[in-house]
């Protein structure tokens, strides 16, 4: 089953730089670290060739200062590579750095435009200095023209975002981005008085197909990408591609079947710096976990908004564009 993997997500660091109230490490007491560079290129060793290598896990990757050189040697296996950042620390040194070490795509995650909402969110640094660091990297990317990078906003549905959806379409669009796309909120193991405290919970389907209906037009009129999930019509025959195609790795080498579920604590099947890749993806306990989400009876998977397909768009699902 090894040939069936085509992507994998490999945190170069659990560290992050904000506490973000939707964000699941913002909850758990796992030690932080970072992977260094070494134990990548060992990983990368271990690995059998796959088409996309993400470089993120549930820390911002910016804070591993080795990350523009992990992008290099990821490159250098022959796959595409990416990562998501805060840009926070993306410096126009820094974004010209993942730019020239041949990163494929950046997604820069978003939670809102509105000043006082954003320092709700991401308490230490204004919007306005984030935008102005995004907006650096495709100035830099425009004039040493890259071609073969992409820039994405990647925004969680939230009221905040909602309220500002068509005025961050025009943003991504005025800057030079590529798309703009929407995920759905993985709150599956976020404490509920934190998604009532912050009215993360019951995104009412009408305004939300208000929202993405009218960013939807903007977004065509100005020429830019955009990707929503819909989160009316679950698709009851979809079974998430993650356990079968994909595989995520945590900075200390543990490996699980899901990026929306990376706590080793929780689930993990084996770890890359104590044994082979082959030996835990052909595991029989990896195995029985495939069969239980290919028979939908897995229940860690039970509340997750990709069981059925209402995590992303699906021309924005991680496998929308890698062979089934």
């Amino acid at each position: 089953m090894q040939q069936d993997l085509r992507r994998v997500q490999i945190e170069p660091t659990n560290r992050c730089n904000f506490k973000c109230s939707y964000c699941r490490r913002t909850y758990w007491s796992r030690p932080n670290g970072d992977m260094i560079y070494d134990k990548f290129l060992a990983i990368l060793e271990k690995l059998p060739a796959v088409f996309r290598i993400h470089l993120q896990g549930v820390g911002e990757p910016l804070l591993n200062r080795t990350l523009a050189t992990m992008v290099r040697s990821a490159r250098a296996t022959g796959a595409r590579v990416s990562t998501t950042t805060n840009a926070s620390l993306l410096t126009g040194k820094s974004a010209a750095e993942l730019l020239d070490a041949g990163i494929n795509r950046i997604n820069v995650s978003l939670d809102t435009i509105n000043p006082a909402t954003f320092a709700q969110f991401r308490a230490g640094l204004p919007v306005e200095s984030v935008i102005s660091n995004i907006t650096a990297l495709s100035e830099i990317r425009q004039k040493a023209g890259y071609p073969d990078i992409q820039l994405a906003l990647a925004l969680v549905v939230s009221p905040p975002i909602l309220e500002k959806l068509q005025d961050i379409v025009r943003l991504g669009s005025n800057i030079g981005l590529d798309e703009v796309y929407l995920q759905n909120l993985n709150s599956v193991f976020l404490p509920s008085r934190i998604l009532d405290s912050e009215q993360l919970s019951g995104i009412d389907n009408k305004t939300y197909r208000k929202s993405v209906r009218a960013a939807s037009i903007s977004a065509k009129n100005m020429g830019i990408r955009f990707l929503a999930p819909d989160l009316d019509h679950p698709d009851n025959s979809y079974r998430c591609r993650w356990p079968f195609r994909g595989c995520n790795i945590t900075w200390d080498g543990f490996v699980s079947p899901c990026c929306l579920q990376p706590d080793p604590d929780i689930m993990h099947f084996g770890n890359l710096f104590e044994t082979d890749f082959a030996t835990i993806w052909n595991s029989r306990s990896y195995q029985k976990f495939r069969d239980r989400v290919e028979a939908d009876r897995e229940q860690i998977c039970a509340s997750c908004p990709d069981r059925y397909g209402r995590m992303w768009h699906p021309a924005a699902n991680p496998f929308a564009n890698l062979a089934s």
